[in-house]
């Protein structure tokens, strides 16, 4: 019993709180990243069953990555127009990407995404908003940005 307690403390621990909406993107990005990973790690894509997980896992990222690109493309925002269209252009490799991976589901193109929604969160996590009521802890200082996986170093 006390184990079970201890799992739901833990995954409540695990949820972001509101006040921080970039702490709160990387938080899901990381999240899905980390669902992916662990599919690939610890299940079987030859199975059906690990399959479908996977395309699951794929289509939560879809609709993560859909709000992303909602948010920079309906009303005000803040950011420059280069950047808005960088992010913009990179939803759509995402869309792209996801539909591809969705058809013919391999590690190898779930890597991709894990790689890039890492690499996001590291960054929306490296410049925490300053003027946000909540305190974020800030990341360990890193030589450079995440290395690249290969299907077999992957980490949940």
């Amino acid at each position: 019993m006390s184990y079970n307690k201890n799992v739901q403390e833990y995954q409540q621990n695990q949820i972001p709180i509101e006040g921080n909406p970039r702490h709160n993107e990387a938080w899901a990005l990381i999240e899905v990243a980390r669902r992916m990973a662990a599919v690939i790690q610890y299940g079987d894509l030859s199975t059906t069953e690990d399959k479908n997980k996977l395309r699951e896992i794929l289509r939560l990222n879809l609709r993560i990555w859909t709000i992303i690109q909602a948010e920079q493309s309906v009303g005000e925002n803040l950011l420059p127009d280069p950047i808005r269209q960088n992010i913009l252009n990179l939803c759509r490799f995402i869309d792209k990407h996801t539909m591809e991976a969705l058809s013919d589901t391999t590690a190898d193109r779930a890597i991709v995404l894990i790689d890039i929604n890492r690499n996001i969160a590291h960054g929306l996590l490296g410049n925490p908003d300053e003027s946000s009521e909540q305190a974020t802890p800030e990341p360990e200082e890193s030589s450079g940005p995440p290395e690249e996986m290969s299907p077999t170093e992957i980490q949940a």
